[in-house]
């Protein structure tokens, strides 16, 4: 995990100068930020970002890049509102407060950490939220992709909620990209989580049919998109 560095001409990785307010030179490896005349000092990616140091193209680009980096989506979510990201301040509390949207809303907004749904607890703690989805949709977002190029799946989230129940399910990585529910029994692509049996799937448009005379053991060549991360919408 790397570390940047901020001076008051700007953010520096490793010493070297990436906003001054030229060309943004993208920073690899980098999760968290530090003063380089106290480096002991850590920088929120909200507070610096609050300096003004970046375009709203460049702050995005960074922010892309960020996410990109093995060990940051422990330590970052977007904001629900502003999509911006909003490093974590206290891994001890789900209530999350967003710089930028409390700034334009004249209040503290704050959002659950877990399942990014408006935070509504009324208690100051924070350690509860008051989504009953908020654990099952908080493993949804945290799921590593699955790195198996040639695999059916390459790219998906190592774990899906069933689409009719909600129950977890993964993939071997092997074969074509069709899983069924261990409860409910419900067929769906594991990319773009269709139905395979649903009465809304039309046949002649379906993409992974076993007739087309491929090797599912070896290589697919799905043509459906991959459908991103779920966002649990009440009980199923």
């Amino acid at each position: 995990m790397g570390v940047g560095y901020v001076s008051g001409r700007g953010l520096q990785v490793r010493g070297e100068l990436v906003a001054d307010p030229g060309p943004l030179i993208p920073v690899q490896g980098v999760t968290s930020f530090r003063c380089p005349c106290c480096p002991d000092t850590s920088w929120l990616w909200q507070e610096l970002c609050k300096l003004g140091l970046f375009s709203d193209e460049d702050q995005a680009m960074l922010e892309a890049q960020i996410l990109t980096q093995d060990g940051a989506r422990g330590s970052y979510r977007q904001c629900p509102r502003c999509q911006h990201l909003v490093q974590r301040l206290d891994p001890g509390t789900l209530r999350t407060p967003c710089l930028p949207c409390s700034q334009r809303a004249g209040g503290l907004y704050c959002f659950c950490w877990g399942c990014r749904m408006d935070w509504k607890d009324p208690l100051p703690q924070g350690k509860s939220c008051s989504n009953p989805q908020c654990p099952l949709q908080a493993v949804l977002y945290d799921a590593p992709e699955i790195q198996a190029p040639g695999s059916s799946v390459h790219g998906c989230p190592s774990l899906r909620a069933c689409p009719q129940c909600h129950t977890l399910v993964s993939h071997t990585g092997l074969g074509c990209p069709l899983v069924v529910c261990p409860e409910c029994c419900m067929e769906f692509c594991y990319r773009c989580l269709r139905d395979h049996r649903g009465e809304d799937t039309d046949e002649t448009e379906w993409e992974h049919d076993e007739d087309e005379g491929l090797d599912y053991d070896n290589y697919w060549e799905a043509s459906c998109s991959i459908a991103g991360r779920q966002e649990l919408k009440g009980s199923p």
